[in-house]
């Protein structure tokens, strides 16, 4: 008899509870493009303490809302700001201060260390040139000099960076988690985790998902569970269906100036709300002026 396939279509709610204090979490996205930003705020409801988070080599809002609702102990960073508009102000309070335990990677590291865990290999080589720079000096826990086998050359490589979650954004995904991701390395990070969650604008036909097979770059087997949230990386921008929300980020980051005005910011947009009041407080008609038409 053949086996009849379940959809993985599951509440906001009960996609978050598997992320758990002290675990290690990836967060997709480049910059504030494509990221999961609906999933995080969900995260800082729930009052997720301590994570390890791997973002994508270039973290934006996802990761900065994360710091400064205290929900994180440490980052695996090589980039974490605003793009155009600035620095990610929680991100710059919390490594001054302290607060954030920053370990140090190179865009191409990072990736590299991921590949491994998605390849289910003991390391993965760097480029003869990362013997000239200093992050692996800087890093001496991920990167290890070795000799190349065949050449005896020294060269540089990263061990697997395997996290236990992994919370992807896209816009389109059919109910068993065949996903359309327009190419920011989430592709990478789904398969590299234990446990896969995508967020989704827009859950599509199978035949849809069929019909356009040469963009699918998130493969379903490898996802545990989908949640349908529309505006779902708002304030960031998501290919094909709204463009960034600048006010918002200005807004955003000014108010992660301090401890006092960011409690605030929380207060008006994410604790006690759900998605839809969060939409609500952002207003209808900027939302509509995001759109793509």
């Amino acid at each position: 008899m053949k086996p009849v396939r379940r959809s993985k279509v599951v509440s906001m709610e009960e996609a978050a509870s598997v992320v758990k204090d002290g675990m290690m979490v990836s967060i997709g996205g480049n910059h504030s493009h494509e990221a999961p930003s609906a999933f995080c705020r969900e995260l800082v409801r729930r009052g997720v303490k301590n994570l390890t988070l791997v973002p994508s080599n270039a973290a934006g809002y996802q990761v900065d809302v994360l710091i400064g609702a205290g929900c994180v102990g440490s980052l695996y960073n090589s980039y974490c700001g605003l793009d155009y508009i600035g620095a990610a102000p929680n991100y710059r309070r919390f490594s001054e201060s302290g607060r954030l335990k920053v370990v140090e990677f190179d865009e191409m590291g990072l990736m590299r260390g991921l590949k491994a865990s998605a390849a289910g290999v003991a390391f993965f080589p760097l480029p003869d040139g990362f013997l000239g720079v200093d992050v692996w000096r800087a890093n001496p826990e991920f990167y290890k000099v070795i000799a190349d086998p065949f050449t005896g050359k020294k060269v540089v490589v990263m061990p697997p960076i395997r996290p236990q979650v992994c919370i992807i954004h896209v816009p389109q995904c059919d109910m068993y988690g065949n996903a359309i991701e327009p190419g920011v390395f989430d592709d990478i990070l789904h398969q590299a985790a234990d446990h896969v969650i995508v967020t989704t604008d827009e859950i599509v036909p199978v035949e849809y998902i069929q019909a356009h097979h040469t963009e699918v770059t998130l493969i379903g087997k490898f996802v545990d569970a989908i949640v349908k949230v529309p505006y779902g990386a708002h304030p960031g921008q998501c290919s094909g269906r709204y463009t960034h929300d600048e006010d918002h980020m200005k807004e955003y980051q000014l108010a992660g100036k301090d401890d006092a005005s960011f409690a605030k910011f929380l207060e008006k947009y994410v604790h006690g709300k759900t998605n839809e009041q969060y939409l609500e407080a952002v207003g209808l008609s900027r939302l509509l002026k995001l759109k793509y038409y």
